[in-house]
């Protein structure tokens, strides 16, 4: 990084002016030396710090920020774990871009250390239990309790990475944070690690969350603010009729300022996204460099897009298109659509990345990125889920999550979101400084002490459902003893809890008392002996049936179970009437359980057109193909229908779904063909070993196209794909590395 002189090739800096000089390298470098199997790695003081700490401790709870390196040397201790005493890895993230990168990460480890007898799963996989790693959402890891008890064999190490998304558990729509902490709590009442890992940037209690959760006495929290990258943050200010340029550090409690001079392109106060701002960014950009990398943040994917083509516009007459991403262009066309807007973005080495962007897509677009092939990536907070983009500097309009108010009030950002945003900028060893540059400082929230609006902040974590279960105790009792199924159905911020008690109560019966204990639900063993005994009297739906649905009050699966006769659930996905059956049943659905209906829809009623979408998505229409017609010739139909798709048909439609489906039949499997967007065997098994869809539809269509169901195992298809390397288009390949020998 400082040495001009560096050897590429050979790995080597140049030689140092003195022996002396060359000394006092060797000994640092030598204390911050790690050897596994013959390999050597230099590590950072604070990298060799959390090495330490996980060599000689069980729990392990690490904050840094976000360029610190921790997630590389959390993989290694896990591949030294491997070689050391085998068993399984789990490793859990927040989305699917961070699958997507995890996997990549573990698959470049395992070639490194030649350990060929690992598999990754990127899903629950039954066939045997030894030698996997896992790289799983919250949400993928909680289902494979709904099929057995201890379903990841057995768990060497475990590892959550990104978990200061555990601290909005109390919050009613966050569902995630819930599914997380309680893929936590199962995990501590299933296994026994040798090594648990909390991961997240500045966030403090990890230690206390580890004893909470998993009851470990040896447990270390690592915490480290100072960052490897020197982190500067500009800003815009204007005072009266003057404006003003300030840098913020960490060194410093102030802020130095020089008033500008030429202010004729500065855009200060407002909301809108008009010409005027684009003009003001376009000229902060034309202003960093000709080389430089720049993260722009965005407050939403439809604003992300939005900047992207505005900049396109401004800045496009400078750059000069090159095959690489003439040819990602074009696999962009065929797999998406011809008019999409990233294409038009791309010519200008432009991109938007968010989380409508389907995902095939935005693993080419992190490739892209990483290999410096893009100049300016617009981002929304997906950047903040510890998504790899490299970048010199991070440009930011304000703190707003919103072009407008909602309810009276402007989302914003939080300080700690702020950090972590700004922590964006300049990666170890790739930069010496990161930058932040805030282009309307007016429109923050001022604090008490100005110096403190752009310093790094904390994020204080707790876990368990104690707060909320005391604030609501009697109203939760009222329910939970007299089996009252109204309040299950309303929309109360405590209805999740009651859901939760009754669920565990019916599943772990005598034992339940200790799991509802340890998460701050203080009930007697007679107390939940109790309650088991009004739910046993009061249901007929078969317990089985309710441990396949956590997430459903098992009053409201009694409630199914007794009218399921009066459904008509599609059983396969290519059923000539889909559209239509679907169509009826979401209606019927919608009549008899609104509270259920609204909680994944609110209060639309879906169209049929919705359901045409559903049947092309589950019969395996590809992207491109389902969005062929005219309607698409406008990108904001194709926005709109992507989401859709990933958001309401992926997730809120089969979670509506799903339970008269497990009751109707335990073994269904159409739910989660709706959910992948897949029904045939072999895309189904591409998709399970981490290829996103369009590309398992390729690979289907073509290098597949004659295996038969019964050759398609977990090696044949890593052998075909292997074998056939040179015939995979190159940006599918990108999305196979995994794979790769």
């Amino acid at each position: 990084m400082v040495d001009e002189d560096f050897n590429y090739d050979t790995n080597q800096f140049s030689s140092f002016d003195s022996f002396i000089s060359q000394l006092s390298t060797a000994v640092f470098q030598y204390k911050n030396e790690i050897i596994i199997k013959g390999n050597t790695f230099l590590l950072t003081d604070f990298q060799k710090d959390i090495w330490d700490k996980c060599s000689n401790s069980d729990f392990v709870g690490i904050s840094a920020p976000t360029s610190a390196g921790k997630s590389f040397v959390i993989i290694l201790k896990a591949i030294e774990n491997i070689l050391k005493s085998g068993g399984n890895v789990v490793y859990v993230v927040p989305t699917l871009s961070l699958i997507s990168q995890v996997t990549r990460d573990f698959h470049k480890s395992l070639k490194s250390f030649e350990i060929n007898n690992y598999e990754i799963f990127t899903s629950y996989n039954q066939d045997n239990t030894t030698n996997k790693i896992y790289v799983l959402t919250p949400e993928r890891a909680i289902s494979a309790y709904s099929e057995e008890d201890k379903p990841f064999g057995n768990v060497n190490t475990f590892i959550v990475d990104e978990i200061q998304n555990i601290e909005r558990i109390e919050n009613k729509k966050d569902e995630r944070a819930k599914i997380l902490f309680d893929s936590l709590v199962e995990l501590s009442f299933s296994y026994n690690p040798n090594l648990i890992i909390f991961s997240g940037p500045r966030v403090s209690g990890l230690k206390d969350m580890g004893f909470d959760i998993f009851e470990e006495e040896n447990t270390i929290e690592i915490q480290t603010n100072s960052s490897p990258v020197a982190n500067f943050t500009y800003s815009i200010f204007k005072k009266g009729q003057k404006y003003y340029f300030k840098q913020y550090t960490q060194i410093y409690n102030h802020s130095s300022s020089i008033e500008i001079e030429n202010t004729d392109f500065i855009k200060i106060g407002g909301q809108q996204y008009n010409d005027a701002y684009f003009n003001y960014l376009a000229s902060v950009i034309n202003t960093l460099g000709e080389n430089s990398k720049n993260v722009i943040f965005a407050p939403s994917s439809g604003t992300a897009r939005k900047i992207a083509l505005n900049l396109t516009n401004r800045l496009g007459c400078q750059i000069e298109e090159n095959e690489k991403l003439s040819s990602l262009k074009e696999y962009i066309s065929s797999t998406v659509h011809p008019k999409y807007d990233l294409i038009s973005t791309l010519k200008t080495k432009i991109a938007y990345h968010h989380g409508k962007v389907p995902l095939h897509i935005r693993n080419v677009l992190e490739y892209s990125i990483n290999e410096k092939m893009i100049d300016n990536i617009v981002c929304t907070t997906t950047l903040m889920q510890g998504v790899n983009l490299p970048a010199q500097n991070v440009i930011m309009r304000n703190g707003h999550l919103s072009t407008r108010k909602i309810n009276d009030e402007m989302p914003e950002l939080t300080n700690y979101e702020i950090s972590n945003l700004r922590g964006r900028a300049g990666r170890l060893l790739k930069d010496v400084i990161g930058r932040t540059y805030v282009l309307d400082e007016n429109a923050f929230k001022k604090e008490t002490e100005q110096h403190t609006l752009f310093q790094d902040e904390n994020k204080p974590l707790k876990s368990g459902y104690g707060n909320i279960f005391e604030k609501h105790k009697q109203k939760i009792n009222e329910s939970v003893f007299n089996n009252e199924l109204k309040v299950s159905e309303t929309s109360e911020d405590f209805q999740f809890l009651i859901t939760y008690i009754r669920y565990t109560i019916l599943k772990h019966k005598e034992n339940s008392y200790k799991r509802l204990n340890s998460v701050g639900i203080n009930y007697s063993e007679e107390q939940t002996k109790q309650i088991y005994n009004y739910l046993s009297k009061s249901i007929s739906v078969p317990l089985e049936i309710c441990f396949k649905n956590r997430y459903i009050d098992p009053l409201v699966v009694d409630k199914i179970y007794r009218k399921i006769n009066d459904y008509n659930l599609p059983s396969s996905s290519t059923d000539y009437n889909l559209a239509d059956d679907l169509y009826n049943l979401v209606n019927k659905i919608q009549s008899d359980f609104p509270e259920l209906y609204k909680k994944h829809f609110g209060e639309r009623t879906l169209s049929k057109p919705f359901f045409y979408t559903v049947s092309n998505w589950a019969k395996e229409q590809p992207l491109s193909e389902i969005l062929s017609s005219d309607y698409f010739n406008n990108s904001d139909n194709i926005d709109k229908t992507i989401d859709e798709i990933q958001k309401d048909i992926c997730y809120e439609l089969t979670a509506l779904l799903k339970p008269f489906y497990t009751v109707k039949d335990l073994e269904s499997k159409f739910v989660n063909c709706i959910e992948m967007g897949a029904y045939n065997p072999i895309t189904i098994h591409l998709i399970n070993i981490n290829i996103p869809r369009e590309v398992a539809l390729i690979l289907k269509n073509s290098l597949f196209k004659n295996f038969a169901e019964k050759d398609v195992t977990d090696v044949s298809v890593k052998q075909a794909i292997n074998e056939n390397w040179n015939q995979i288009s190159f940006w599918n390949q990108i999305q196979l590395m995994h794979l790769k020998r």
